[in-house]
C-alpha cells in the first residue's frame, strides 16, 4: 500500500460565522432550555396550542411587512413565484389560519410559536433570531389583553427575571389614528431641525416612529408632542380603559408610555415588557398588541388579532445578566468506565439497559486510562462508577465502584442493574 493521499483543504480557512447569526453553545443552552420549557408549560396552562409554520413562504405573504420596514426579505426564485425566509412568525400563522379555514371552525384560536426567522437589514446585514410569541385570532375582549399580559409577566417572573416594567399605550385604530398622525406630523414639522436623519424620513412616512426614537435631540423635540389618548375614538378609548382596569384588578403595575408605538401593523392597545439588570442596562423582552387589519389584508374576513412577540436570545441574555442559577434536571447518576475495545463494545448493552430503567448514565467517549476516566466520574459528582476491563468483558462481570469511598465490588452482568437500582434507592 502506498502512502495515504494528503487531503487538500476545500478552503484555506474555515469561514467565520455569518454576521448577524448566532451559535447556541452548551453554556447558553441552559438559558434557552429554561425559557422555552417554561414557555411551553405556561402556554398549556393558559390554553395556547403550538403551531409550526414553514421557514419558507411565498414572498407575497410578507408584502405588508416589506411596505412598512426598511429591512429586506431573503428571497429566491422567479419574480412571479418568489420564495422568502420568514422575517417573523405572525404572517405564517395568519396564512395557516386562512389556509385551514379556522374562521369557520372556531370563534377564537389561541396559538403559540417558536421558530427561527431571518431578514436582511437596510445596510445589508443578515439577522437571524429564534422568535417566540403568543397569538390569538378571532373574537377578543379587553380581558384577553389583560390575560396575555398576565401570562407574560408570569413567564418572565417564573424564569427568574424580577426587575420588570410593563409599558402600555394605545395608538388608535384606522378610524382615529389618521387624525392623530396628521396632528403629529404638523407638530414635528416645526421641529424638523431637531430631528435625526431617520426621523426626518419617518416624518413623512410614519411620524409615530419619531416618538420611539432614542436620539436625545428627538426625545427633547417629542417632550411636548400631542398625546395619543386625546385623539382616540370612543371604541378605542373604552377598550383602553377596560384594559387598564383589568391590570388594576390583578394588581399589575404599569407605566403609560407614549414611546411605545408597536409594530407598523399594530392597532389599539400596545405594550412592551422590559427588564433592567444590576448594571442598569435595559432590555426590551418583546412587544405586543392588536393587528386587527391583518387577516383582511390577506384576503380573509374581518378578524381580530392579538399577540406578543420576542426572541429567545434576548430572554436568554436577560437570564444570564440576572445571574439566574439552574440545576440540571438530568443529573448524571452512573459513570461507565470501559477499558479497551472489547469492554467498550460490551458497555453499549449495559448503557442501554441502565437507560431503559431511567438511570442517567454517562461515559467517556474515546480511549482513556482508568485514572482519567475515574477523574471524570468524580468531576461528574456521581456516586457509582461501573468499570469493565478486558477480563471483565470476557468473564461477563462488572466492577461497581463507590466513587466517594473508592470501595469496589464485583458483580455479574445479569445482577449489576438491580444492584445499581438498589444503591440509588429505586
Amino acid at each position: 500500500m502506498g502512502r495515504p493521499k494528503k487531503i487538500t483543504p476545500i478552503v484555506e480557512k474555515a469561514p467565520a460565522k455569518v454576521p448577524g447569526g448566532f451559535d447556541v453553545l452548551p453554556e447558553q443552552q441552559q438559558f434557552f432550555a429554561c425559557f422555552t420549557d417554561k414557555l411551553a408549560a405556561l402556554a398549556h396552562t393558559f390554553g395556547y396550542y403550538k403551531v409550526d409554520t414553514p421557514l419558507l413562504e411565498d414572498s407575497r405573504l410578507f408584502r405588508f411587512w416589506q411596505e412598512t420596514f426598511k429591512h429586506k426579505l431573503i428571497e429566491t426564485g422567479e419574480d412571479k413565484s418568489r420564495i422568502a425566509f420568514k422575517p417573523t412568525n405572525l404572517f405564517g400563522l395568519a396564512r395557516a389560519y386562512l389556509d385551514h379555514r379556522y374562521f369557520e371552525k372556531e370563534r377564537t384560536v389561541k396559538w403559540f410559536s417558536l421558530s427561527p426567522v431571518a431578514y436582511e437589514t437596510s445596510d445589508g446585514l443578515i439577522l437571524q433570531h429564534f422568535e417566540w410569541g403568543f397569538q390569538i385570532f378571532g373574537e377578543t375582549s379587553p380581558i384577553a389583553d389583560v390575560q396575555l399580559i398576565n401570562l407574560l409577566l408570569k413567564l418572565f417572573g417564573e424564569t427568574g427575571l424580577h426587575t420588570l416594567s410593563l409599558e402600555v399605550n394605545n395608538i388608535g385604530c384606522l378610524e382615529c389614528r389618521p387624525l392623530f398622525v396628521d396632528v403629529l406630523r404638523n407638530f414635528f414639522k416645526d421641529k424638523k431641525y431637531d430631528l435625526c436623519e431617520n426621523c426626518l424620513e419617518h416624518l413623512e412616512i410614519n411620524p409615530l416612529n419619531i416618538l420611539a426614537c432614542d436620539n436625545l435631540s428627538c426625545n427633547a423635540a417629542a417632550a411636548e408632542a400631542p398625546v395619543f389618548v386625546d385623539y382616540l375614538c370612543e371604541p378605542c378609548r373604552r377598550h383602553f380603559i377596560a384594559v387598564l382596569e383589568g391590570l388594576d384588578e390583578l394588581g399589575l403595575v404599569y407605566n403609560l408610555n407614549q414611546k411605545v408605538v408597536g409594530f407598523p401593523w399594530s392597532r389599539k392597545t400596545v405594550f412592551q415588557i422590559r427588564f433592567r439588570n444590576a448594571e442598569n442596562v435595559e432590555l426590551v423582552l418583546g412587544q405586543g398588541g392588536h393587528a386587527d387589519d391583518l387577516i383582511v389584508s390577506l384576503g380573509g374576513p374581518p378578524t381580530q388579532a392579538l399577540g406578543f412577540w420576542g426572541n429567545v436570545e434576548t430572554a436568554a441574555a436577560a437570564l444570564e445578566s440576572a445571574q439566574v442559577k439552574f440545576t440540571h434536571k438530568t443529573k448524571v447518576e452512573v459513570f461507565l468506565v470501559p477499558l479497551g475495545d472489547l469492554a467498550a463494545k460490551k458497555s453499549l448493552r449495559l448503557f442501554t439497559e441502565l437507560w431503559s430503567q431511567n438511570i442517567v448514565t454517562s461515559e467517556f467517549i474515546g480511549p482513556g486510562s482508568i485514572k482519567t476516566q475515574l477523574k471524570l466520574a468524580e468531576s461528574s459528582k456521581v456516586s457509582i462508577a461501573l468499570i469493565i476491563g478486558q477480563k471483565e468483558a470476557r468473564d461477563g462481570t462488572v466492577i461497581l465502584r463507590d466513587v466517594p469511598s473508592g470501595m469496589q465490588e464485583l458483580f455479574t452482568v445479569e445482577r449489576i442493574v438491580e444492584e445499581v437500582k438498589k444503591r440509588l434507592g429505586r
